[in-house]
């Protein structure tokens, strides 16, 4: 049965009641899980349903605008509950299908995310409301029995002043020192590596190269490397202890593939 509209200008004061005032249908649903203390990953549909209906019908009661956010929401919720409600085909009672209410709690905590955050601010806005600044106020000539006597300042005086202030620069940033790079090329580590390597023994490859003494000679090792073996000079294995190990091969360096190495 329907429930006519309420003349609220014809009730005694004393009758008047206030609805809580929410922000939206969200609000209204973290309010219900709220009161009802229930998880909110955990929702019991049914229930919450129900009450978001009667809040709806109490609004249409108190003759208060239901925004079609709300109306949006119930259908949902509606649609929720009947999905509950029905019984599982007996091929998805092993717990496979996807709990239908997955959408509404991302949802739910994504807004409730939101609203602490906003709450969060709220209270610094409010804090901050409370500080109060200095006004600006222009600033008074001393007076005459406050002042300081000056004295004059000669040309020698100016010229000290700037000799003390470049001789703490020169302590303060002394000259950078200049370091002489080391450089190491790809020739001199090919033939070092060819000194090295035995047709019998393995060669670490990895041990190699961290035993050289920088980034640059362990780069120009690794490039010697790969000439070594494009000129077929070594054969690499790699062990299931994952070393790398290089074998010198018969073949013998060529005067003019020597020469070709470059860098």
């Amino acid at each position: 049965m329907d429930i006519p509209a309420i003349d609220r200008t014809s009730l005694p004061e004393a009758w008047q009641v206030q609805l809580p005032v929410f922000e939206g249908p969200l609000d209204l649903l973290l309010h219900l899980i709220k009161i009802n203390e229930v998880e909110i990953k955990d929702i019991p549909v049914v229930m919450i349903c129900d009450q978001f209906d009667e809040y709806l019908h109490l609004m249409e009661v108190f003759d208060l605008d239901v925004a079609a956010e709300y109306i949006y929401e119930a259908a949902v919720l509606i649609h929720l509950k009947s999905r509950m409600l029905l019984p599982r085909p007996s091929g998805e009672e092993d717990g496979s299908e996807e709990d239908p209410r997955r959408e509404l709690v991302e949802r739910l905590l994504e807004y409730q995310r939101i609203k602490e955050a906003a709450q969060s601010l709220g209270e610094l806005h409010s804090l901050r409301e409370g500080l109060w600044t200095r006004l600006p106020q222009s600033l008074d000539l001393v007076e005459a029995e406050d002042s300081v006597e000056l004295e004059e300042v000669s040309l020698f005086d100016l010229l000290g002043a700037l000799k003390e202030v470049l001789a703490r620069y020169d302590r303060d940033h002394p000259d950078p020192m200049h370091i002489r790079r080391e450089s190491f090329s790809v020739r001199s580590q090919f033939e070092r590596l060819m000194s090295l390597l035995d047709r019998d023994r393995p060669h670490d490859l990895l041990a190699d190269l961290r035993g050289r003494s920088c980034r640059a000679e362990a780069v120009a090792t690794f490039l010697a490397i790969l000439e070594l073996a494009r000129l077929n000079l070594v054969r690499l294995h790699r062990t299931e202890q994952g070393e790398i190990l290089l074998y010198r091969t018969p073949k013998e360096v060529q005067a003019h593939e020597l020469e070709a190495i470059q860098g």
